[in-house]
């Protein structure tokens, strides 16, 4: 199960952006990192206004990001999961929420030099993996395994 909510006029998004297009390509996601488990996600589309009031209340960091994640449970690394312990996820597994500043993701897209899409995805893909227990402040080991995966999981939602 896919849930998306934005601050901003549908019309004014990319096609890319609309709830149907999002959840075909978190199905894809979804589907690799949890096989035959239902799985739910919240993502919002925010405003750099709204992330850095999120950032100064939950994290205590008085500034806009470009995505913040919410898990539900510290406990997931999909990939490394025994198949009876898939099974204890009972009917849905709700892994949290996404928010990623739409006004950020532009930013960054136009300075990095790649579409808002790719950057977007970039984000998404990156606050999925930190939903799910994978950690880059943690060291460098982690911040690898973390880029490995990202790499990974991009290919899944981009194409190669």
């Amino acid at each position: 199960m896919f849930e998306f909510s934005s601050d901003f006029d549908p019309k004014s998004l990319p096609v890319w952006l609309s709830e149907t297009a999002l959840g075909s390509r978190w199905e894809i996601l979804s589907a690799f990192s949890f096989p035959n488990v239902n799985t739910h996600l919240s993502l919002v589309l925010t405003d750099d206004e709204s992330i850095q009031e999120l950032n100064r209340v939950r994290r205590g960091k008085d500034y806009a990001t470009d995505v913040l994640s919410f898990p539900l449970s510290f406990d997931l690394t999909p990939w490394e999961l025994p198949p009876n312990k898939k099974e204890n996820f009972g009917p849905i597994l709700s892994l949290g929420e996404i928010v990623i500043s739409w006004d950020t993701c532009k930013t960054q897209a136009k300075r990095i030099g790649h579409s808002e899409e790719d950057e977007f995805f970039r984000l998404f893909v990156h606050g999925f993996l930190h939903l799910i227990g994978y950690d880059h402040e943690r060291g460098e080991d982690d911040e690898a395994l973390m880029k490995e995966k990202e790499d990974l999981c991009l290919d899944l939602v981009l194409g190669p």
